[in-house]
């Protein structure tokens, strides 16, 4: 298998800045393929139907319930939207997201040991999940005094696991979340955002990941809701039990292997410890062009392989 290289497909219509600043998703200037509409009617999932997806469009978002914050999964991989539990969750990260590692001192901060990676890409591609997260439900942008703070809390599985965005234009990779740090690590994000961002995997395997969203009320309650998103990480990877022991893991309140031992999360202060996420253009006709590339190659390389079995 020739593999991509992960410069190609991480270009982003997204940014991040040291200051706070305001994310829409209905401007004519954003992303159209972040631009989305949440509806405060949209299908709720019964608690406990497990699903296992390996393509299609999936947010993680705070989502409130009469009157109560909860922290779901929007499922929009196919024509109707459906919030899920995240536990009831299970993300396939196929082989169709390997990606090659670029050498190249700005990507050092994953340490794959062949350069091989799997991805859930900030950039979708067919066939293989693409995992973001929105601060879009109305009964949240209509409750919620100021951001809400995603908080990375660990992660237990083989290899190393990161999270990072990439503007366009070639810009440096920005890290988000690593499993290298043992302290929890907010994001502040506003609402009425949509972001996707590279989730980046060094060993195939099940893989489990603790996420709290957090925020601040406009009568002064502080809410939050921890989760534990659990992958399938490689094609050939045995996940029939996979989400039967995360639950089972979170029951007994058993944090993961490597997970920080810190407080809390609390909602974000604005303060220079959270990095906030900024909606931006940069980079969206490069994105397409290589995107096309892409495409050609590997429908050729399809192409060849199907006349090569027919032999």
């Amino acid at each position: 298998m020739k593999h991509r290289i992960l410069t190609a497909l991480t270009l982003t219509t997204l940014t991040l800045s040291a200051s706070s600043a305001y994310a829409t998703t209905d401007s004519s200037e954003a992303d159209p393929a972040l631009t989305q509409r949440v509806d405060a009617d949209e299908v709720i999932a019964p608690a406990g139907k497990q699903v296992e997806l390996d393509a299609g469009h999936i947010d993680l978002g705070p989502k409130m319930i009469d009157g109560k914050w909860h922290f779901m999964a929007r499922d929009d991989s196919q024509a109707t939207p459906v919030w899920r539990q995240i536990d009831d969750m299970l993300y396939r990260v196929s082989d169709n997201g390997i990606l090659t590692v670029p050498n190249d001192a700005t990507y050092s901060f994953i340490k794959s040991d062949d350069q091989k990676v799997w991805v859930v890409p900030q950039q979708e591609i067919p066939g293989v999940v693409w995992l973001g997260w929105n601060t879009q439900d109305p009964a949240v942008t209509e409750n919620v005094n100021g951001t809400v703070t995603l908080t990375y809390g660990g992660h237990d599985g083989p290899g190393q696991f990161t999270t990072f965005v990439q503007a366009g234009n070639f810009g440096a990779p920005q890290l988000l979340w690593t499993s290298d740090k043992k302290e929890q690590q907010p994001i502040d994000v506003e609402l009425h955002s949509h972001t996707h961002a590279n989730w980046v995997f060094t060993k195939p395997g099940i893989h489990r990941v603790t996420l709290t969203a957090a925020a601040t009320l406009n009568d002064g309650t502080t809410v939050s809701e921890t989760k534990t998103l659990t992958f399938a990480v490689g094609s050939d990877t045995d996940a029939a039990t996979a989400l039967d022991e995360t639950a089972k893991l979170t029951s007994d309140t058993t944090e993961p292997s490597n997970a920080p031992h810190a407080e809390k999360p609390r909602p974000a202060q604005h303060g220079p410890s959270t990095l906030p996420i900024v909606a931006g253009l940069a980079g969206i006709g490069i994105v397409s062009a290589l995107l096309a590339i892409y495409f050609f190659k590997r429908r050729e390389s399809a192409t060849k392989k199907s006349a090569k079995d027919e032999l």
